[in-house]
């Protein structure tokens, strides 16, 4: 089944090049002619982060992290998808994330926007991730590049456990941990890191999802990791008795499908 989905990707790639260039550079000009060709308001190329300010503030969605937070690694996270994109700025809290050596990143994604479907209730209030993307945001103690893999839930509706890998599988390098897109395999993401925040975009064409994607709304959530164990999380709310660990609900991104 991989393989298939290589196959398929690596064709929604080759459309992706055709019909709006680059995906690395995904700020370049218009076609020479026929139909205009799609230019995103983010650019993930200029070392520069400007453009947040100017984005259609409807379509942005920022989670911050409460000051009494259970995880404090992730300041804040904002969010705006356009026609092709994911976009993502994210700020990483220097004094939690001291292990840079290979600083594991993820999102976790409810791409049909439906509780029909997907699990992982581990962190987030509502348990329907069908997708994680797992890539890192620190290699070597640099910031690098975000081109993540892509993996898909593969426990009970609405579970909880991380279940990443269907029964049988081998779940080690061999089969790439169940990835159904190995990390840096396909351009499924790029980023820079611009004073301290990282920008990522991410194109949302080369997600495999069982669960197929909603038209106009998803669902996600985001964690950064020390020692594989979660340091960071986003959406979450101050810890209470009752809800300890402070798990909110997914951040619920409405995509803009003006040019």
């Amino acid at each position: 089944m991989k393989a298939n989905w290589k196959m398929a990707l690596m064709c929604v790639a080759t459309l992706a090049f055709v019909a709006c260039g680059d995906p690395n550079k995904p700020s370049g000009g218009g076609g020479g002619g026929g139909e205009e060709e799609f230019v995103s308001k983010v650019s993930v190329t200029d070392n520069s982060i400007d453009e947040w300010a100017s984005l259609p503030a409807e379509y942005v969605v920022e989670a911050k992290c409460p000051a009494d937070a259970a995880y404090l690694g992730l300041k804040s996270v904002k969010v705006y998808a356009d026609q092709l994109y994911i976009n993502v700025l994210v700020e990483i809290d220097d004094l939690t994330i001291t292990d840079r050596s290979w600083t594991p990143f993820h999102l976790y994604i409810n791409t049909d926007n439906s509780d029909k479907t997907g699990g992982y209730g581990d962190q987030y209030a509502d348990a329907n991730v069908d997708v994680m993307l797992e890539g890192a945001v620190f290699s070597d103690g640099e910031p690098c590049e975000f081109n993540p893999g892509v993996s898909n839930w593969y426990g009970e509706v609405g579970g909880t456990g991380w279940e990443w890998c269907p029964a049988g599988a081998a779940n080690d390098e061999s089969d790439c941990w169940c990835a159904k897109v190995c990390a840096g395999d396909m351009p499924v993401g790029t980023s820079q890191c611009v004073n301290g925040k990282f920008e990522m975009q991410i194109m949302r064409e080369l997600i495999p999802t069982d669960a197929g994607w909603n038209e106009s709304e998803f669902g996600v959530g985001f964690d950064i990791q020390q020692n594989w164990s979660t340091a960071g999380l986003l959406p979450q709310v101050s810890p209470t008795e009752e809800n300890p660990n402070g798990l909110a609900k997914k951040m619920q991104i409405k995509i803009d499908m003006s040019k």
